[in-house]
């Protein structure tokens, strides 16, 4: 009678180490902003295209280097995958090539203007860029002295009327990152890497012609000489319009889509974490092929249901019975921690809509399955609300099949 007591307290004791292990490692999941580079998954044909841009244009002094659009609907990783690039530009490539980057994030504000957008972004170039180490002490000096001019502009036009205001000669982006790339390629940087993410602020909150200006900017800046290479993200449903009322402009990017990952991503998302941060928990290939399937290989559900799952279980393997038992609570915190906000942004007559969406049986539909006055209207609310996804012309689906059963079971209520 001695031995299951045995095996039950060495299972208790490993149970235990596990917990432990978590406590002092950290959860590496964390759906609740961008995911840190070490633990980014898949997008390889992306990541590979980033890697020879840039060792292309930095190494060859004829070379050009494409910009870059990443489009994708929230939560696919558009954010982590910037992160990303600066983390292989500073760390993979450190040792053969001097880059400078900068991530600059925008918001409606910003995008008020164009001297308030020329002014933003300076300011995060002076404050915000990341640099290889050889040269840090040598170009933070030609930042300090370029952030006192940008400084002294910002100063001298808040100052004016705005009667004089717009009779002052304006700050130039073209002038400014002229002059400061004359200045950097003097100390030995080979590129500018800057990284504008969530460039549809520009279009839904910009100043007319705001994609006009910034086209004939980064093409002002590559028939000048310098190397900048501009790297935009924003969700898919801009780029028709982008491309509508902005032509010109989307033919300087290169273009790649984010959508979800496929089993062997989702796999990816879900050991490179727990492998990296010594988290001895083994989980089986069904319970892998399970989640991607509720999770639809969607890249912020992956790592929220990863969360809860570290904490929840402490057991050293999971097999799929123990998952489904632990489902139900995880799909409960998901309700709760998302869906609900979710379904509070819309108003009531978009609530309404959305329910309707829920009970058709088919994922894509078309507005005709609905029967309601302006609905066409309400459906591209929905869709820059990102609760509803346009497919393609005249096609839509909800976010999420989680979010189309949360509203199901609204319906039932």
């Amino acid at each position: 009678m001695q031995e299951p007591y045995g095996i039950d307290y060495d299972k208790d004791d490993k149970n235990d180490k596990l917990a432990e292990k978590t406590k002092m490692t950290g959860n590496p999941f964390y759906a609740k902003g961008p995911v840190e580079p070490q633990y980014f998954a898949n997008r390889r044909e992306l990541l590979e295209f980033f890697t020879e841009n840039v060792t292309d244009a930095a190494q060859n002094k004829n070379t050009k280097p494409d910009n870059i659009t990443i489009l994708g609907n929230w939560g696919i990783g558009k954010t982590s995958t910037l992160l990303k690039f600066q983390d292989i530009i500073h760390n993979e490539m450190k040792d053969s090539m001097n880059l400078f980057s900068v991530f600059f994030s925008l918001k409606p504000s910003v995008c008020e203007n164009a001297d308030v957008f020329t002014s933003c972004l300076l300011d995060a170039i002076a404050k915000q860029y990341t640099i290889s180490i050889p040269l840090k002490d040598r170009i933070g000096a030609i930042i300090k002295d370029e952030a006192k001019i940008w400084e002294q502009w910002k100063l001298e036009n808040i100052s004016l009327s705005p009667e004089l205001r717009r009779k002052t000669r304006k700050l130039d982006l073209v002038e400014a990152l002229t002059k400061l790339w004359n200045k950097l390629e003097n100390n030995g940087i080979d590129l500018v890497v800057i990284m504008i993410d969530d460039i549809h602020y520009m279009l839904t909150e910009g100043w007319d012609g705001s994609l006009y200006d910034l086209r004939t900017d980064i093409q002002a800046l590559a028939t000048g000489g310098t190397k900048y290479l501009f790297i935009i993200t924003g969700p898919k449903f801009i780029y028709p319009t982008m491309h509508e009322i902005a032509e010109p402009f989307t033919r300087l990017f290169e273009r790649f889509e984010l959508n979800n990952f496929d089993f062997p991503g989702t796999k990816e998302a879900i050991i490179k974490p727990l492998r990296l941060s010594e988290i001895q928990l083994k989980i089986s290939d069904d319970v892998i092929e399970q989640i991607h399937n509720i999770t639809d290989g969607h890249p912020f559900f992956i790592i929220s249901i990863m969360r809860d799952v570290l904490r929840i279980y402490k057991n050293e393997t999971m097999t799929l019975a123990e998952f489904e038992e632990i489902k139900p609570k995880l799909i409960e915190h998901l309700s709760r921690s998302k869906f609900q906000d979710d379904y509070n942004k819309a108003t009531d007559a978009e609530k309404l809509i959305l329910l309707k969406c829920a009970e058709i049986n088919n994922r894509i539909f078309s507005p005709s399955e609905i029967m309601s006055k302006s609905m066409s209207k309400l459906l591209e609310r929905l869709a820059k609300k990102e609760l509803l996804v346009k497919m393609e012309r005249g096609k839509y689906s909800l976010y999420h099949p989680l979010f189309k059963e949360y509203l199901k079971n609204l319906g039932k209520i």
